[in-house]
Order: C-alpha cells, then structure tokens, then sequence
C-alpha cells in the first residue's frame, strides 16, 4: 500500500512540477526574462544567479516509494538547515557558497549510502537553462568557458 508522504508528493509533482522541502531561506525568484536578458546581453550570470550552486541527485530510474521514504529519512537526519526541491527525474538541493556546497556533497554521499538510497550525485552551478541558451559560454555544468573578470585580467597582463 502507498504511503500518503508518498501520494502527497507525486500530487505536488504532477500539480506544479516539483515538490519543494527544507526550512533554509533561499533567495530564488526563479528564471525571469529580465534575467535571461541580462545573461544574453552580457553573457555573465546575473545575481543572485551568479553565487547560486546546486547539488543534485539524479534518481536515474530509481523514483519509488521505498527510495523516496528513504530519501525523506536521510534529509530529517540532516543536524543543519537545508532548502530544496524534488522531482521524479532530480533531487535539488540549493548553496549560494561552493565551498559550502562542496561540503554538503561529500557528506551526501555518505548518507546517501548510510540510508541507502539509489541515485547519482552530480553538482551546477545556476540553472541549466542559461547553459542551454549559450553552450559555447560554458566549460561544462560548474563553470563558464571564460569568464568576464578573466578577460579584463588577460587584456591587463597584454598590456605588459
């Protein structure tokens, strides 16, 4: 028999495309126009975009309710605070540090086996959809090909 956690959360997933968990305050309005304008023009990351890292775990097929429970097991184990959001396909957890966000991956890992969930973990850096819209600005999920800081920093060292 389902547990009702379990039905709650696939109706949350089906009525607005994630179920959202964690008390930790974040500050994400979500992906505007105003700020895909801003990335295209400019081609950097607007803020808060810019300082906002996310650990992921991909389900990778492994979406079930003994999965899940045990996923909701492991983040009520957690001793700090925490602000994510989850889905049938990803689990994101949100960081406006990476060094934090670094941290919290080892120690996913960890739990992730302790409470035995099934998943692969990966991190990014903002959404996805900026990596979309201008692959070529992009080494791979967790950093710009070049970024604008470093072109002044070149353009000085050529001045030498």
């Amino acid at each position: 028999m389902l547990d009702t956690k379990f039905i709650e959360i696939n109706k949350s997933i089906q009525k607005v495309g994630w179920f959202f968990f964690g008390k930790k305050e974040f500050e994400c309005s979500g992906l505007t126009q105003d700020y895909i304008n801003y990335y295209l023009e400019r081609e950097m990351l607007p803020h808060p975009c810019n300082q906002c890292y996310k650990a992921l775990i991909f389900w990778e097929g492994n979406y079930s309710e003994t999965n899940l429970m045990n996923f909701l097991k492991m983040i009520n184990s957690f001793p700090m605070n925490y602000m994510g959001k989850l889905n049938k396909r990803v689990v994101v957890f949100y960081f406006r540090d990476k060094n934090e966000m670094t941290k919290f991956m080892d120690y996913l890992s960890n739990k992730m086996n302790e409470f035995d969930i099934k998943g692969k973990t990966q991190w990014r850096r903002a959404c996805k959809k900026y990596q979309d819209l201008k692959p070529q600005l992009w080494k791979n999920a967790k950093e710009f090909a070049l970024d604008k800081s470093q072109i002044s920093n070149m353009k000085l060292l050529d001045q030498f």
